[in-house]
């Protein structure tokens, strides 16, 4: 993996390349911003950097040759300068503290390996082990142990505590006091999206490095590139995953495009002009009936980005900005067809659903009353002898 693998975060490799060539590391650093960012594909990026025999200078600063037996123990995460740490299961069995993956099941070893062998094919992937909720004082102790043996011969050992914010108090009062004692050899590199759930002492010693949410023009043509998507499907996800580069790859897994068109279905069943209570009936049974609020969440959301490129266009005209771009025609025959349609008010109607879905509500009750909302804010008188289906799909 080079800087080139690492989505958008301009600044911040910049930032780091440039305290590399002119030896101005920082002893601890903090990279913090909304989760799925990068913030760990940075962190390992820059750990190879600095245990890489051959580094090599590129047109925007410099970056490891990925070749060398040190480039190639780092990708793998298998450095022995290199110690990634973060949240561990209890342990299952009596624990020796000389190590604390000593107290782990095998089961929770073959689970460990597993997340460390995806976190190193994908630095992006968010590492999720059953019951792992925090970063335990025994994690710490035992990288206190490691610290005290002698340096490496080549390059600067380099600690990671990934989502550091779950640190226990324990953990970060041991974490703290190693950071008040730096080791000139020693990079601590904190990542986290809670920053505020760090203590300040901990974050006064760090050089704090912000990473963005990804914009589109950055997400959506990685999105294109290295998943071999379509410019409709890269901007659905990009509008869904908010910026975040880990979350799209979840949604990749999802059939979005099959999806909206069962929106759209039930758009269309509520705004025929006549006979359409039972069929309307019948498709909120339909989700009510699937117990998976997930799926419905998704539903009304591709509704929103749908209503909200209507609204776009109703407002400016304009075709630039839209999500849903190959229904373009289609928005304009949805305008036309409802030419007095109050666009923010159906949009506040789906919004309801997705406010209370979690909550405990009668959920057909709450689904029929979002969608009739719509219906009176599309069509507040249906005229009689109007065809019954409406221009709403490809």
């Amino acid at each position: 993996m080079a800087w080139s693998s690492i989505i958008g975060q301009e600044a911040a490799k910049h930032l780091l390349q440039q305290a590399f060539l002119h030896h101005r590391i920082s002893p601890a650093y903090c990279f913090w911003g909304p989760e799925g960012v990068g913030k760990d594909a940075l962190a390992l990026e820059f750990a190879k950097l600095l245990n890489c025999r051959a580094s090599r200078s590129t047109k925007t600063g410099v970056e490891a040759c990925d070749e060398c037996p040190d480039c190639r123990r780092a990708t793998q995460l298998e450095h022995p300068a290199i110690r990634f740490i973060f949240a561990l299961p209890p342990p299952a069995k009596a624990r020796n503290d000389s190590s604390p993956l000593l107290g782990l099941s095998d089961d929770q070893i073959s689970a460990l390996r597993e997340e460390l062998r995806r976190k190193a094919e994908n630095p992006y992937h968010n590492i999720s082990l059953p019951n792992a909720l925090q970063i335990s004082i025994a994690l710490i102790r035992d990288l206190q142990r490691t610290l005290a043996m002698a340096p490496p011969s080549h390059g600067r050992r380099v600690v990671i505590l990934s989502e550091a914010d779950r640190m226990s108090a324990e953990a970060a009062n041991a974490c703290l006091k190693t950071l008040e004692e730096p080791h000139d050899d020693v990079v601590f590199i904190l990542t986290t999206s809670r920053r505020e759930q760090l203590p300040l002492t901990i974050l006064s010693r760090c050089q704090q490095i912000y990473c963005p949410p990804l914009p589109d023009e950055v997400l959506i043509p990685a999105l294109r590139q290295r998943h071999h998507l379509s410019e409709v499907e890269a901007r659905l996800i990009a509008a869904f995953a908010q910026g975040s580069y880990a979350q799209a790859l979840l949604l990749i897994e999802h059939d979005l495009l099959a999806l909206r068109q069962r929106a759209l279905a039930l758009l269309r069943t509520t705004l025929k002009p006549q006979r359409f209570r039972q069929e309307l009936l019948h498709l909120i049974d339909e989700l009510s009936s699937l117990d998976n609020p997930s799926h419905i969440e998704f539903l009304f959301k591709l509704l929103l980005l749908w209503l909200r490129d209507a609204l776009l266009l109703q407002h400016t005209g304009t075709e630039e900005l839209l999500f849903n771009v190959d229904h373009r025609d289609t928005l304009r025959r949805f305008l036309q067809r409802f030419p007095h349609a109050d666009i923010p008010a159906m949009l506040a109607a789906i919004d309801s659903v997705l406010s209370l879905l979690y909550r405990h509500v009668n959920l057909p009750l709450l689904l029929l009353t979002a969608l009739l909302r719509c219906r009176h804010a599309a069509t507040p008188s249906l005229h009689p002898g109007e065809p019954d289906a409406l221009p709403i799909g490809p």
